[in-house]
Formats: C-alpha cells, sequence, structure tokens
C-alpha cells in the first residue's frame, strides 16, 4: 500500500509539473484594432476579439509579461507595413538585455526589413536604459547589400559618402517605437527619454 500511495503521489507531481510547464510557455497573444494610413498607422482599440475584417496587430506577450513581437494585419488577414515605410515592418521583434531593449524590424519570419541602398533607414534600434527605466541613448542599425564587383563597390562608396554628411549617432525618438501599438510593452513600463 506504501508503494501504491508513493506511485500515486510521484505522478500526479509528475503531471502537475508537466501541466505548469506547459502552460507556462504558452505564449499570450493580444489583439488590437489599428487603422491604416497614407503615412502612418493609428491606434483605435485594445484587446478586441474579433479580427474578421478587421485591421489589427497582433502582440505576443512573454512569460515575464513584455512585449515579445508585433504583427501587423491588414482587413484581409494579411501582413502588412507599419509606419510610413521610415521606421517599422510588418513584424517587429524584440529582445531584451540588462538595460536595453533590441527592437528588430522584418519584412517576413526570416527577411530583415529597411535595405539601406533602398530606404536609407535602420532595420534595427537599440534602446539604453538607465537604472529608472529611461531611454538614454538609442542606437540605429543598418543594412547593406550589394554585389562583390569593382562597380557595385564604387557605386555603394558613392552612395554612402552622400550620407555621410547626414550621418547622427542617435535616433531621435523619445520612446521605443512599436510601444505604441503594444498592450503590454515591458511589463506595464514605457520607457521614454526624459
Amino acid at each position: 500500500m506504501n508503494k501504491t500511495f508513493k506511485f500515486i503521489s510521484l505522478s500526479l507531481i509528475g503531471i502537475l509539473i508537466l501541466t505548469s510547464f506547459g502552460l507556462q510557455n504558452k505564449p499570450k497573444i493580444l489583439f488590437h484594432k489599428i487603422r491604416f494610413t497614407a503615412s502612418s498607422v493609428k491606434l483605435e482599440k485594445w484587446n478586441i476579439k474579433d479580427t474578421i475584417g478587421t485591421e489589427f496587430v497582433m502582440e505576443t506577450i512573454d512569460d515575464y509579461g513584455r512585449t515579445k513581437e508585433l504583427r501587423f494585419y491588414n482587413w484581409k488577414h494579411q501582413l502588412d507595413w507599419a509606419g510610413s515605410g521610415f521606421y517599422g515592418g510588418p513584424i517587429i521583434k524584440y529582445d531584451y538585455e540588462k538595460n536595453k531593449i533590441i527592437e528588430t524590424f522584418f519584412s517576413s519570419d526570416t527577411e530583415i526589413a529597411n535595405d539601406f541602398s533602398t530606404s536609407e533607414v535602420p532595420f534595427q534600434f537599440i534602446y539604453y536604459l538607465n537604472s529608472q527605466n529611461n531611454i538614454e541613448r538609442t542606437e540605429m542599425k543598418y543594412k547593406m547589400d550589394f554585389k562583390w564587383t569593382k562597380e557595385s563597390l564604387e557605386k555603394t562608396i558613392k552612395h554612402l559618402e552622400f550620407y555621410k554628411q547626414y550621418a547622427s549617432e542617435e535616433a531621435d525618438l523619445d520612446q521605443v517605437f512599436g510601444y505604441s501599438y503594444a498592450f503590454a510593452k515591458m511589463n506595464g513600463i514605457e520607457p521614454k527619454t526624459k
């Protein structure tokens, strides 16, 4: 009887552990109604249930209550661009490190958005936070593709020389770009510049 009781107890504990791990690893998904305009995306309503015939952003939240990913959909449920082409992409992914938020824009699940040669905008922002979770500075990262020929290299160098005069060390954003469309943000915290 003692062995039976032990077996049942251990089985129940095992089931409880497996069930709780399964629940923890399932991401939380929220939907927010948006409206695409000619130059931007407007948030219209948080946490909608029905997305039929609606433009919406799908927000995935990690186990720590932080926005992990944003996906922007048109009324046909096709991925569509966030922003006017200056920043953003149909998919925005977030990585979190100590005192840092890394925001990366994608045009599909695997393709980074915003090639500098065609749009001159960054594909990624890195927001450096102080101990009060204010943004101290923002770093921009760019993607550039070119063919490895003498002519292509000359053209790329000429292109970069032109933009050298406009280069700045930091972005002029005063908040995390995609957080305008995210309910969870950084577990309720929305870092901004002072």
